[in-house]
């Protein structure tokens, strides 16, 4: 926590230096100790935690206080740092429908990931995460593959397409030679429900992001929620296993 303020540590005396430590470790007991109580666990005196919270840029050591107890109940409410995405991006229902994914992706035998460009880097992570929890899985983005005839005479597969747009051709493409094949199911993550691919699905996880690009074709859209779907199947499989 930053409440040593503008303090050179190597100005310190030897005295100050000790109580500085004192407080960078227990900064969760500043806001319920008075000056004499830390005075005595860092076995100073008080007039030395005085003079180094003066030095810290605070008028008492009751402003001291006051601004560390504020800034403690800041950093409990704070996100974590792996919550990096608003959960009002996704529908009501997406706990759900990750919870119906994850059953068909159980009894599957064959998982496929596909998708280009950055999505097709999302479906190599996806992947390999869920190879990881023991899924006989793999990412597609070979779309010159005839990966239509090669699950002619399987069963029991899961295809996953991802696709910003929901309109990459190359996969639409991919999606309707295996569209007649009963054995497969297709789920996508797009934030278009409406889109081509969207409508060759049997389901559809979507969520709400602005599209950025540049020039047209180079595309910055983020692809977090992306990660965070891929992410949770992975952790609700894991789970399903145990």
């Amino acid at each position: 926590m930053s409440f040593f303020g503008n303090v050179d540590f190597q100005k310190l005396t030897y005295t100050e230096r000790v109580i500085y430590n004192y407080l960078r470790d227990n900064v969760e007991k500043i806001p319920h100790l008075h000056i004499r109580a830390i005075a005595l666990e860092a076995h100073v005196g008080t007039s030395s935690v005085m003079r180094l919270v003066h030095k810290m840029g605070y008028d008492s050591y009751t402003d001291f206080k006051a601004y560390v107890k504020e800034k403690t109940a800041l950093e409990e409410v704070k996100p974590a740092s792996s919550s990096l995405i608003s959960p009002d991006i996704f529908s009501k229902e997406i706990e759900q429908q990750l919870a119906a994914l994850t059953g068909k992706i159980l009894e599957s035998d064959n998982v496929i990931f596909t998708g280009i460009g950055s999505s097709g880097l999302i479906c190599d992570y996806a992947a390999r995460r869920l190879a990881g929890v023991g899924i006989n899985t793999f990412s597609f983005s070979d779309v010159t593959y005839p990966l239509a005839a090669k699950l002619r005479n399987t069963t029991n597969t899961l295809v996953i397409a991802l696709s910003i747009s929901g309109e990459t051709n190359e996969i639409i493409e991919v999606l309707n030679n295996l569209r007649p094949n009963k054995d497969i199911y297709i789920a996508s993550i797009t934030p278009k429900r409406s889109s081509t691919i969207a409508q060759l699905s049997d389901v559809v996880l979507s969520y709400r992001i602005t599209e950025r690009r540049i020039n047209t074709h180079y595309d910055l859209t983020s692809q977090l929620p992306s990660v965070y779907l891929a992410e949770r199947l992975t952790d609700l499989v894991y789970e399903s296993a145990d």
